[in-house]
């Protein structure tokens, strides 16, 4: 089994939080719901890695406010390969820049609070959200 570590971002703008979906059907979690974030490069620092992802998934700048939590799944990666993800999710806040999906994110969208319940999200970030 493969393993991947990954930086996630929660960012917020007033009430709301970014959510984007993937390309249809492209893994891991396909046709979800999901917060932004990726995997982490040699010599690059969590940090680091959040800030371009989500520069590379959403064309903005965020500051970073606190970590969250710390989280794992096994989920098949892109290639249907099974691979257990360690999330480390950061809270941050939109800073500047106009949303574009980038990267291999089809859509992007700034979601109300009260309405993240009601998304069709993936197995993480449900359980993220739940616990906020």
């Amino acid at each position: 089994m493969e393993t991947r570590t990954i930086v996630v971002a929660v960012v917020e703008k007033k009430d709301q939080i970014l959510f984007g979906r993937k390309e249809k059907d492209r893994g891991p979690y396909p046709n979800k719901w999901l917060v932004l974030g990726g995997g982490v490069e040699k010599n690059e620092t969590y940090e680091e890695a959040l800030h371009r992802e989500v520069k590379e998934e959403a064309n903005i700048e965020i500051e970073i406010i606190e970590k969250m939590c710390i989280d794992e799944d096994i989920e098949p990666n892109k290639h249907g390969i099974p691979t257990k993800y360690t999330f480390h999710t950061y809270k941050c806040k939109y800073i500047s820049g106009e949303v574009k999906a980038g990267d291999d994110m089809a859509i992007l969208q700034w979601i109300d609070k009260d309405k993240i319940k009601d998304l069709d999200m993936c197995k993480p970030s449900k359980k993220l959200f739940l616990n906020i």
